[in-house]
Formats: structure tokens, C-alpha cells, sequence
């Protein structure tokens, strides 16, 4: 009897022991298996996308205006909101020594002109009498030249002051730069103004025409040859407006990586206003085709960008520069062609050359 449980223990041993070697073998082949992932081929497409961006409407043109001279507000003739023509006049100034500096500075000229011309009249006397021999001193004709001269030098000197002084009396008169609208007015009659250069007495805005300004990414700056834009504005939901393109700064902002452009919004109907923020929609295109993976696929660390290429079965990083993106997809650039089988979700932790199985997505 023992002698049959001795051997029933080892035979239960012996396939134990079997099934253990067995079960070793086969995890350890699971684990030398290549890892299976999901890849993509690469596919080369036309460029064409809309780019949703944020805008700003801007006057067409803005002016700040000031008052050059000192005074008191005499009269205003404008409100906030009033429409405006070039050479309207805005206000007044009241300035009494000023129209006292002219009078004298024109009394001044006048007198200056009296002398000169006396002594031109003296002088001519004496040179047509230096025509007879003996009759005039040459000394006496060089003086009356040279008086004559210095009266002519007065009187252009009191001349220019009274051009000058006139000129200040202009600006006691303020008018509109060019047609437009008021949008800040701060003066009222009998306001002292002048003595503040950056107290801005109004601002006169042409809201005709509007100036859509939109940063736009410096990857997407090459790849628009569309004029147009279309935009909304949250004060009118539901409704597109239309641009049309007009001016680009060609330079790269630093701080933001985005080149400015402008777009001209016609709006002779006042139903826009300046200052309003607009959600921009551009459509970007480019001749050439251009290669789009998901986004998924570019590997973005401290150090560089990536993706990850499966050539013979072996994972090799491919470095890459990113242009156009959306939501989904990236446009790389890199040694990377049309056919070629990408990772869809590569990470760090995957080394260079690391066998794996492909499942194309």
C-alpha cells in the first residue's frame, strides 16, 4: 500500500512539474511575440481647409484730436455719436491775447514795411544822383544800401510773425480731419483746454469702411490665396458678414507667432461697430498637396517632434515640422512620403528598431 502511494506522489510530481515547464515555455513565447499596433498609411491630399480665427473690427480711420492752443471752450458744435464732414467745425476757443498778439504783430509789419520802404526810396535818390560825378559820397550810397537791406530783413522778419500768429488763430477753430463720426467728446463751453497735451477733446472715427484685423498663425501665412472672409459677431447672431482682404503686415509678431492681416468690411449701413470681437472663418488652400496625419500620430516632447515610422517591421523616429492644424489632423513635414506606415498613438517608452506587428487602421 505506501509503496503505491509513493509512486502515485511522483507521477503527480513528475506532472506537475511538466505543466509548469509547459506553461513556461508558452508565456515566454507570448512575450517574445512583436506587439500588435494600430498604424496609418500615409496619404498625400489637396490642401484645403477653414481656418476659424479671432478678428477685431477697427474704424478705417481714427483721429484723436487736441487742442494746439490755449483757451476756453467759446462753442461746441457736436455731440457724441454725430455724424461729421471734413472741415466741420467741432468747437471754438476763446483766446483774446491772441487776437491782441496779431494785431500788434500786424502793426509791427506795417510799420517795418513804412521803413523800408523810405529808405528804398532814399537810396534810389542817391544812386540816380551818384550818376554825376562828384554829387554823392560813395560812403553815403553803401549806408543807404545797407539801411535799405536791413529794413527789407524787418520787414520779412514781422511779416513771417504776423503769418505765424494768424496761423495760431486758426487753430482757435477746431475742425474734422476727415468725414466721419464722433465717438468721444470731453469739453464743454467754458472748459479751459491747452494747458494738457494728452487731454484728447474728441475722437472722430470713419465707420464706413471696417478694418477686420486677424493674427494669423505663421504656419498658415503661405497657404491662403483667398481674398475673401467671412465672420460673425455676437451682437448679431446668426448672421455672416463678408471681407474683403487689404493689407498684411508681412512680419512675424514674436511674442504670439502670428502675422497680422486686414480685411475691409463695407459698412455704410452702421449696422457693425467698431470694437466688436468676430469668430473669422479663412479658407486656406495651397498648390501643392501636403501630408495630414492624425494628430494623435506627432509625438511632441521638450526636445523635439516626431513621428514614429514602421519600415521592415521596425519602428524608426522620423523627425517632422508641423504646418496647418485643426482639431484632428496635422500637417508634418519630414522624411516621410505617401505609402510609407506611421504609429497612430507612439509614445517615448518605444525604442528605435523595436520589432512590432502592424494593424493598419
Amino acid at each position: 500500500m505506501k509503496s503505491n502511494l509513493f509512486y502515485i506522489a511522483i507521477l503527480a510530481f513528475t506532472t506537475v512539474s511538466c505543466i509548469n515547464k509547459s506553461t513556461g515555455t508558452v508565456s515566454n513565447t507570448a512575450e517574445d511575440a512583436p506587439r500588435a499596433m494600430e498604424v496609418i498609411e500615409v496619404q498625400s491630399q489637396p490642401i484645403q481647409q477653414t481656418l476659424k480665427l479671432p478678428g477685431e473690427l477697427h474704424p478705417f480711420e481714427r483721429a484723436n484730436i487736441f487742442a494746439k492752443v490755449k483757451g476756453y471752450v467759446k462753442e461746441v458744435r457736436v455731440d457724441i455719436g454725430d455724424k461729421v464732414e471734413k472741415g466741420q467745425v467741432l468747437m471754438r476757443i476763446e483766446a483774446p491775447e491772441m487776437q491782441s498778439e496779431y494785431t500788434e504783430a500786424v502793426s509791427e509789419a506795417a510799420s517795418a514795411r513804412a521803413d523800408y520802404t523810405t529808405g528804398k526810396d532814399q537810396y534810389e535818390r542817391l544812386k540816380h544822383a551818384a550818376e554825376t560825378p562828384g554829387t554823392v559820397a560813395a560812403s553815403d550810397l553803401v549806408r543807404a544800401k545797407n539801411k535799405m537791406d536791413a529794413d527789407s530783413g524787418r520787414m520779412q522778419a514781422q511779416n513771417a510773425r504776423v503769418s505765424a500768429k494768424r496761423d495760431l488763430l486758426g487753430y482757435l477753430t477746431i475742425t474734422a480731419p476727415f468725414s466721419g463720426m464722433v465717438s468721444v467728446r470731453n469739453v464743454d463751453v467754458g472748459d479751459f483746454v491747452g494747458d494738457n497735451a494728452d487731454k484728447v477733446v474728441f475722437v472722430i472715427e470713419n465707420n464706413t469702411r471696417l478694418r477686420l484685423k486677424v493674427p494669423l498663425p505663421e504656419a498658415s501665412t503661405g497657404s491662403t490665396d483667398n481674398d475673401s472672409i467671412t465672420f460673425t459677431v455676437e451682437s448679431h447672431p446668426g448672421k455672416t458678414f463678408h471681407g474683403m482682404f487689404y493689407k498684411r503686415a508681412h512680419s512675424i509678431t514674436p511674442e504670439t507667432r502670428t502675422e497680422l492681416w486686414e480685411f475691409l468690411v463695407d459698412n455704410e449701413n452702421g449696422e457693425l461697430q467698431a470694437g466688436l470681437f468676430a469668430e473669422t472663418h479663412i479658407q486656406l488652400s495651397r498648390k501643392e498637396s501636403g501630408i495630414f496625419i492624425p494628430n494623435s500620430a506627432v509625438l511632441t516632447t521638450l526636445k523635439r517632434k516626431a513621428v514614429a515610422k514602421v519600415l521592415g517591421g521596425k519602428i524608426q523616429w522620423v523627425d517632422v515640422t508641423s504646418g496647418i492644424k485643426d482639431a484632428s489632423h496635422t500637417e508634418v513635414f519630414g522624411e516621410i512620403k505617401p505609402g510609407d506606415l506611421l504609429l497612430v498613438n507612439p509614445n517615448e517608452e518605444l525604442k528605435e528598431g523595436l520589432t512590432i506587428k502592424t494593424v493598419i487602421k
